[in-house]
């Protein structure tokens, strides 16, 4: 006679498998929406491009957060691999984009199924998540981006180094805000979709 609780088990099992081929599918949108032929420049600042790859990367993070850590690690890496040996290959800049994405979704996701009211929440976890990733970037980038351009030998010292990073930094914070912007209202609206037609809960 078969246990009660085998029937949940397997539903269990089920979800679980359901829910790795989600998270391995977004995982492989998000990979590919960074290749270079998705990007669009950022006009007044062309080394700066955006893409959506960060819109899977917070769906990854609704469904829960204990899928982001191998998300992202696996979204670094492949684009590492796919660089490697060529002057594409930017382990400093795939982990700016990194910290990017998640200091994006991070108050996205907490802020919206914290509050319950669905618009004020939406207008408030856009709001953060604009604001998070504003601040964490330009604050990266004054902290590393002089390192970086000393590295690449962009910079024949730290001070010229710096003198070279504070001018792009209001560039910086402008580019992080549309972006944030950008794939934080769209993962809502695909977030919203996939929850109301059965795919998420």
């Amino acid at each position: 006679m078969s246990s009660p609780l085998s029937g949940y088990g397997a539903d269990e099992a089920w979800r679980r498998r359901i829910s790795l081929i989600y998270v391995s599918s977004l995982t492989a949108l998000a990979i590919v929406l960074k290749f270079k032929f998705f990007e669009i420049p950022y006009p007044p600042a062309s080394f700066l491009k955006y893409d959506l790859s960060g819109v899977p990367l917070a769906i990854i993070a609704f469904m829960s957060f204990k899928y982001v850590p191998g998300s992202l690690l696996l979204y670094y890496l492949v684009h590492l691999a796919i660089g490697a040996g060529t002057i594409g290959a930017d382990p400093i800049g795939m982990a700016m984009k990194c910290l990017a994405e998640l200091s994006t979704f991070t108050p996205l996701v907490l802020i919206y199924k914290k509050v319950k009211d669905e618009r004020v929440g939406s207008a408030l976890a856009v709001l953060f998540a604009v604001i998070s990733r504003t601040v964490v970037m330009v604050a990266a980038n004054y902290a590393i981006t002089p390192y970086w351009l000393l590295w690449v030998k962009w910079a024949v010292d730290l001070q010229d180094a710096y003198m070279k990073t504070l001018p792009i930094l209001p560039h910086i914070a402008l580019f992080n805000a549309t972006l944030a912007l950008i794939v934080s209202a769209l993962a809502l609206v695909v977030y919203r979709v996939l929850r109301r037609s059965g795919f998420l809960q």
